[in-house]
């Protein structure tokens, strides 16, 4: 009797399981430090990673303010999320408020491309496109990629991958270097396991690093 018991609860929790369907990790969070080569620390940068069976949800926060002498001469917040089937993008949604002037980019996945939606109207870009948010290594792996700002789209050329001494602002890591060649030059840091622990970009001629918290990139690091 005791060994039915145990057989039916068994299949009753198999039968649960099948019936919910894949489980749902914990969200990751990844929160970066944005800096200058002035002005030091101006924002930071958080990208939330929400994983279910094949898909993923990724959503960003931007938050940059420029200070001199205690006045603001430069604002910057964006908003953004990315819905994600494997490596194909099936949406994106993004504002960016930049000193009061606000951009929308909408992007849905269609007709075997990808339609992005701006104030200038709809273009389509490549099935394989892939936004300027290095939230994965995956992310690395197209040749097209669109501004998650403007949502203009460039061809893009990604390499490098060794491992190297990497030095920004004091702190000093060995990381898989990657540098990507499209609208301007962006290099990307990933740690062995493929967590992104530090990525730069350029405005204005100048290299703007954004920098994975100190403890999440001992974590990275140690895995």
């Amino acid at each position: 009797m005791r060994q039915w018991t145990a057989r039916l609860a068994a299949a009753t929790l198999l039968a649960l399981a099948t019936a919910v369907g894949p489980a749902r990790a914990d969200p990751e969070s990844y929160e970066y430090r944005v800096v200058h080569p002035t002005y030091g620390d101006i924002g930071t940068y958080v990208n939330v990673v929400d994983r279910l069976g094949d898909d993923t949800e990724v959503r960003t926060e931007l938050k940059i303010r420029v200070r001199i002498l205690g006045i603001t001469v430069y604002r910057q917040e964006a908003q953004r999320v990315e819905r994600w089937r494997g490596q194909a993008l099936l949406a994106f949604d993004g504002v960016t408020v930049t000193n009061g002037d606000r951009l929308e980019v909408h992007g849905a996945a269609r007709d075997g491309g990808f339609a992005i939606t701006t104030a200038s109207g709809t273009l389509m870009a490549p099935g394989n496109v892939h936004p300027t948010n290095p939230w994965s290594a995956m992310v690395l792996n197209s040749d097209v990629i669109m501004s998650t700002r403007t949502g203009k789209v460039a061809p893009a050329r990604v390499s490098g991958g060794e491992v190297m001494p990497v030095a920004l602002d004091g702190i000093t890591f060995r990381a898989h270097q990657y540098e990507i060649a499209s609208f301007k030059t962006h290099l990307v840091w990933l740690s062995d396991d493929g967590t992104p622990v530090a990525f730069r970009t350029t405005e204005e001629g100048a290299p703007i690093d954004f920098l994975l918290n100190r403890r999440q990139q001992l974590s990275a690091g140690s895995r």
